[in-house]
């Protein structure tokens, strides 16, 4: 082709006709311009497409992530609000707030009367027992000690950020909701990641040092009740359980909630893609 047109340059050299042979010339020129820019233009629609087709994967590759979290966040949430109530029915049955109230250096509020409610029956699918339950009692020593470890999925946002994507995400209510997601999990569950849980740690250490016991043999003793009820300090220390429990199953809906409006931002954004 380029032999084609160079012989028709020379042809119109060697017959003098040097008008048309600049205007064949210019027109050879403009052609090689225009050949350029559809090159360069189809260049730039392969890299949008490679760019959007990448943006796709690691924004579908987030959400199976965010999911992943979701199933463990409900896990923790079914954990916490049997471990929080049971502790609460507990704490009624013992009398605790009565078991003080003989201390005239503290002011202790009026017995909460409400009948404990659990919303997830996965544990314990009866009623919560107004009055001593043995088997309702084991299950709360049981699982006293599994407030479930939150294990935050962070790979596919630090794979996106690490691609240079995230910038070039245009989406900013997207990113809001994945700072707010991820920030929130920090907060309320960043102590996972240290395998800390003071509360918890300090009651069994108490129980152990005091009772030479572990917390799932408490059920097994002479009747346990008056063993926490004439006890202050396991009392204390059960109220710090059960306090954690209950910010940790507030965290887990919290963080539930997020994921779930952040997940259908992030489908449609994908879609769009």
């Amino acid at each position: 082709m380029i032999k084609f047109f160079r012989k028709i340059r020379q042809k119109f050299l060697s017959e003098g006709k040097t008008g048309q042979y600049l205007k064949y010339a210019f027109g050879e020129i403009i052609l090689v311009v225009i050949g350029i820019l559809i090159a360069l233009q189809i260049n730039n629609w392969n890299q949008d497409r490679l760019l959007r087709h990448q943006m796709k994967a690691n924004l579908t590759n987030l959400a199976s992530a965010i999911k992943q979290d979701y199933d463990l966040l409900k896990a923790i949430e079914e954990s916490n609000d049997f471990r929080s109530n049971s502790l609460v029915q507990i704490l009624k049955w013992t009398e605790a707030q009565e078991a003080v109230s003989n201390r005239s250096d503290l002011v202790v509020a009026e017995r909460d009367t409400t009948p404990v409610k659990l919303t997830s029956t996965l544990i314990w699918d009866k009623e919560v027992p107004e009055t001593f339950n043995k088997d309702f009692f084991t299950e709360t020593f049981i699982w006293i000690g599994r407030p479930r470890k939150m294990i935050v999925q962070y790979y596919a946002m630090e794979e996106l950020k690490n691609s240079g994507l995230y910038s070039s995400l245009e989406n900013q209510q997207l990113k809001d909701l994945l700072n707010e997601y991820y920030t929130g999990l920090k907060w309320g569950f960043g102590g996972d990641e240290y395998e800390q849980n003071d509360a918890l740690a300090d009651l069994s250490n108490y129980v152990r040092d005091n009772y030479y016991l572990m917390l799932s043999d408490i059920p097994l003793v002479n009747e346990p009740l008056a063993l926490i009820k004439n006890d202050p300090g396991l009392v204390v220390r059960i109220r710090d359980v059960q306090g954690s429990a209950a910010w940790r199953l507030i965290m887990a809906k919290t963080s539930k909630i997020r994921a779930e409006v952040l997940l259908k931002e992030l489908q449609a954004e994908i879609n769009k893609l």
